[in-house]
């Protein structure tokens, strides 16, 4: 039995084809001339994701001074963009087919513009979680309609490019965290920051949302539920999302203060989050060749293993050196994985795939908004340091689940 399941885990989805054969939409109409566009427009949104998280998240500690916020108010601000995307996360299946994924992707990506500028403005506790709630609530929902997105162009290419575009979300997170790094070097206030990178977003979202893959016809789309459950080995594949998103989160919310506690400047701890995100991305824009290659039980396995390795180096070893080594190689390992559980989400028998990808995304990046604050206490309890042994055992979660997972 293992074997014929290997042979079908490690297949491609997709018949092989070039470019040129590409599909029709819905309508019958060929779309062969648009497809550069609208696979360019895709990416935008994902580097946007990107770029939104690592800007927020490099200013962290800038504004964790300006506020005089303790350790355990922050991880309590943290939770606000979880109530937001919640909420939006529960009805994105619902609004998708209601709406359609490429509405909701330019109103979710304009949330998210508006809540850069409300949080950089915040002076209170107060208004810092409101900005924050409206801040999850465009990353919930843009997370799910921009996958939508994907999926959809990736089943009309017929062949893999889920990787690909998840590489674009880890490019715009390094070119995100070293920009801002730079910024904060020299001495920009958040507010400032912020409001530039919120002006440069908007300019690419009203270039871009034009060439966004329509809908079918409203009356060809299922209403949707506003909570799709995942149904038999889907649960096992959002599980290890949840960890997997978990030790992603963590990283973008907590490595510069991880760092900062090591004795790094505020320059060199920007440099943790650019270093993951960056190796990240590397390896998710060569990862469709890899998936391929080694099949997805193997590359689960082994990526999970490589994230286990660099953050376990980055704990033990204790320097600023070493744990940017660490984040290295655990960008590295992280790199295919979440492409690879959608991808296997897409191809299960229990769900349809539209709903598998919904549920499994939903709660990988529910983990990812979740996680981080939940660490943000136990750091309190027991210093941060410690509490990163938390994503060492999520990287071996991962590494257990990956065969039942797959061949459940």
């Amino acid at each position: 039995m293992g074997a014929p399941a290997d042979r079908r885990i490690r297949a491609c989805p997709f018949e092989p084809c070039d470019e040129e054969c590409f599909m029709s939409d819905p309508a019958g109409e060929s779309v062969t001339a648009h497809a550069p566009a609208s696979r360019a427009a895709i990416a935008w949104f994902f580097a946007l994701s990107g770029l939104s998280f690592s800007n927020w998240a490099v200013r962290i500690p800038d504004i964790r001074t300006l506020l005089e916020l303790s350790q355990s108010q922050l991880g309590a601000l943290l939770l606000c963009p979880v109530i937001g995307s919640l909420g939006l996360t529960l009805l994105s299946n619902y609004l998708n087919n209601r709406f359609g994924s490429r509405r909701m992707t330019r109103v979710a990506a304009c949330a998210i513009v508006v809540s850069l500028v409300l949080i950089g403005a915040a002076m209170s506790m107060l208004t810092l979680g409101l900005a924050l709630v409206v801040f999850g609530a465009g990353m919930g929902l843009l997370n799910i309609a921009m996958n939508d997105q994907a999926a959809t162009l990736e089943r009309r290419y017929r062949r893999s490019i889920m990787s690909s575009f998840h590489g674009l979300f880890s490019l715009g997170g390094m070119a995100g965290s070293l920009v801002g790094g730079a910024l904060a070097t020299l001495g920009l206030t958040p507010r400032c920051h912020l409001l530039l990178v919120a002006g440069l977003l908007m300019v690419g979202i009203l270039i871009a949302h034009r060439h966004l893959l329509a809908p079918p016809p409203r009356a060809e789309r299922p209403v949707g539920a506003l909570f799709v459950r995942p149904k038999g080995r889907v649960w096992l594949l959002g599980i290890i999302a949840a960890a997997v998103v978990f030790i992603e989160g963590s990283m973008a919310d907590w490595s510069a203060l991880f760092l900062t506690e090591l004795g790094a400047s505020r320059g060199h701890a920007a440099l943790g989050l650019a270093v993951f995100t960056g190796t990240m991305a590397v390896g998710r824009l060569l990862g469709d060749r890899w998936l391929d290659r080694v099949g997805a039980v193997r590359a689960l396995e082994i990526g999970s293993a490589l994230a286990l390795l660099g953050l376990g180096l980055a704990i033990v070893a204790a320097s600023p050196i070493a744990a940017l080594a660490g984040f290295a190689l655990a960008g590295i390992g992280m790199s295919t994985l979440f492409p690879c559980l959608l991808s296997l989400a897409g191809r299960n028998r229990s769900m349809s795939p539209s709903g598998a990808i919904a549920s499994v995304a939903m709660l990988g990046y529910l983990s990812m908004l979740g996680g981080p604050p939940m660490l943000g206490f136990l750091a309190e309890a027991i210093t941060l340091h410690y509490a990163f042994v938390a994503l060492v055992v999520a990287a071996a979660l991962a590494i257990a689940l990956a065969r039942p997972a797959a061949r459940a």
